[in-house]
């Protein structure tokens, strides 16, 4: 089965279909719908984009590293970082409880499981079925939420995204502050496509959690606001009770330096999807 490029329009991140703000301002408008809380399920029975979709699956959700209770540092911490865009400041405390998120980005095969059950719709594009440990991608945002509540998880919020990504004391990247290369993140310029899950072990987070920066751009639960950090809860913050954009985090494979920073902010329409966005779950 070949593979169809899908979502090749998009941010200046280039993760998404339809196109969207990675700076924090610059989204098109008017695709996504406002008001409550983003849609936990809701994907679908079926699907429509990869029309007669052939890739079985049994695969179990994936293994979860468990992030301790305490405070961390969110947003961009100017002492080591001169990319800080408006919608990451203030730099501020948060204090979150102990959850647990997955190890890697979910899985083509894992996704296939819940395609196979029933669970899930297609993907949006055509998948190569023998790719199985390349993250799944071209789903969308509710998509993605059907896949957690099937495995018995959830998207993680935005401030577990963070801390999970660069731990407690304020990195500038999950791996500390040195400035990325292909060693570290599969980034613009390291071949143009996503790779396995965990292909970049010595890009690992404090807590061990693999592809934090790069590979795919991930979807986290909260709706975007460029002003939330100003007025959020300091202790485990949802996330804006209304919007009309949800948070994308980690920069993927056709993102520059900038974007695989752990403080970067993104944000996407709900239609949106392509093939360097992806998600993983927490609990």
């Amino acid at each position: 089965m070949s593979v169809v490029a899908c979502g090749d329009s998009g941010n200046g991140n280039d993760d998404g279909t339809g196109g969207t703000g990675a700076t924090g301002g610059s989204s098109n408008a008017g695709r996504g719908g406002s008001g409550g809380r983003p849609p936990a399920g809701g994907g679908g029975k079926g699907g429509t984009g990869a029309e007669g979709f052939a890739c079985a699956s049994e695969a179990e959700p994936g293994d979860m590293v468990t992030i301790p209770a305490g405070e961390f540092l969110m947003g961009c911490n100017e002492d080591v970082d001169d990319d800080c865009a408006d919608d990451e400041r203030p730099l501020h405390t948060v204090s979150l409880s102990e959850f647990e998120i997955d190890e890697t980005e979910v899985t083509q095969d894992q996704y296939a499981a819940c395609v196979a059950a029933g669970d899930c719709p297609e993907p949006e594009c055509e998948w190569n079925c023998e790719r199985t440990d390349y993250p799944a991608s071209c789903v969308t945002f509710a998509a993605a939420n059907s896949y957690c509540e099937w495995a018995g998880k959830r998207l993680p919020t935005e401030a577990e995204w963070e801390k999970a990504a660069r731990g407690e004391d304020g990195a500038k990247y999950p791996w500390g502050n040195d400035e990325p290369d292909c060693d570290l993140a599969n980034m613009a310029g390291c071949g143009e496509t996503a790779a396995p899950v965990g292909s970049v072990p010595d890009g690992a987070s404090p807590y061990g959690v693999l592809d934090m920066a790069g590979n795919v751009v991930e979807y986290v639960s909260d709706w975007y606001s460029p002003t939330y950090y100003a007025t959020s809860p300091t202790t485990d913050p949802q996330g804006p009770e209304t919007g009309t954009r949800f948070g994308g985090r980690g920069g993927g494979f056709r993102s520059d330096a900038e974007y695989q920073r752990a403080s970067k902010r993104d944000y996407y329409d709900p239609p949106d999807q392509g093939a360097a966005l992806g998600f993983r779950c927490a609990r």
